[in-house]
């Protein structure tokens, strides 16, 4: 049976894979691997097949499929196919009323990241620092904070310089998981699990200047916004400011596993370097971090809550380290190495 050589989508522009497709009677099976390397195969009965432009086919159900096949003798194949389909009114009627459901699904996938970044940006800072207060506080309840980490990290991060038109906090909590988390509006909460964790002091450099770097270009902001979803969005669009907040603060549990798209982990990586590099720290602390947190994942003697939000360490670890070549690594400061030293002390 011959084969064709393409790309798959499921529920998001992002989630894209590389595909075999073959064709029978009556589908298009679709051959792919899951995250474990296992096969997996998708049908398409070419009832539920829409042609698209550039060799691109949609499926008519929910979540929202696309398939992808630069291939002139497929994209002919499909052409036969779908002009032999018989002429059913209702089935038609269904198709129809499928595809403009899965172009509304389209629309807010597509969609909703670009007008929750045009919200975020909306927002004044005084807003969004007033609503991250409230969320933090609303949020450490369910943690014990370390007085004594909590204060060694903030001095760590002063030794780093950068200035901002947020108040950065940071906060360590008691937790053997993983894991690090950005609160709209400049509070940083770090796990002391990670801390534990950590052999060199580039690497809490790499995650604070990380975890910033969502909080500098509102990435934070910008995912919980369209997490939340309509609501928040009506909430800008009227003015209701307070509203907004409402919204944020009934999600504010949400934040300790938000997930960011890959776009926005690359510009948090990339900006997170520039700001190391800048300070001449060493930007393979981003590459120490992500296998740190690689190897105890993949120990299974701890949950990487930050890893699980933060995924495909393999393809952000490439593209850190092109970023380091022809760049001689620096020693970090002695103000910043004694912190180091003192907050390993405690594990």
């Amino acid at each position: 049976m011959q084969s064709y050589q393409g790309t798959y989508s499921y529920d998001s522009p992002d989630n894209v894979q590389p595909a075999e497709v073959t064709v029978t009677s009556k589908r298009i099976e679709i051959h792919l691997k899951d995250a474990d390397g296992n096969p997996r195969t998708v049908f398409w009965y070419w009832y539920n097949v829409v042609q698209g432009k550039q060799n691109t086919l949609h499926h008519t159900g929910l979540p929202l499929q696309t398939l992808h096949v630069p291939s002139y003798e497929f994209a002919a194949i499909v052409l036969q196919r779908t002009k032999r389909r018989p002429s059913n009114p209702l089935m038609t009627i269904a198709g129809i009323g499928l595809f403009i459901i899965a172009l509304i699904a389209a629309a807010w996938f597509w969609l909703l990241p670009y007008a929750a970044g045009r919200v975020a940006n909306a927002l004044p800072v005084e807003y969004e620092v007033k609503f991250g207060e409230q969320s933090y506080n609303a949020l450490i309840k369910d943690f014990k904070i370390l007085p004594q980490q909590t204060e060694l990290v903030n001095q760590f991060y002063k030794e780093l310089n950068i200035s901002s038109v947020y108040p950065v906090k940071i906060t360590v909590v008691e937790k053997t998981e993983t894991n690090a988390f950005a609160i709209p509006g400049g509070h940083i909460v770090v796990f002391s699990g990670l801390l534990q964790q950590m052999q060199h002091p580039e690497e809490l450099a790499a995650l604070l200047a990380h975890e910033y770097s969502h909080v500098q270009l509102r990435h934070t902001t910008r995912s919980l916004v369209q997490s939340v979803g309509t609501y928040a969005m009506i909430s800008m669009v009227f003015g209701d400011v307070t509203g907004l907040g409402a919204v944020f603060l009934e999600n504010a549990h949400t934040l300790k596993s938000l997930e960011y798209s890959r776009k926005l982990e690359k510009e948090a990586d990339l900006n997170g370097l520039q700001l190391l590099q800048q300070r001449n720290i060493n930007g393979e602390g981003y590459i120490w971090l992500f296998n740190t947190l690689k190897k105890d994942s993949g120990s299974g003697s701890v949950t990487s809550e930050w890893l699980s939000s933060h995924p495909d360490l393999d393809n952000r670890v490439k593209y850190v380290k092109s970023k380091l070549v022809g760049v001689a690594p620096m020693p970090v400061s002695g103000p910043i190495q004694d912190i180091w030293k003192q907050l390993k002390t405690d594990y």
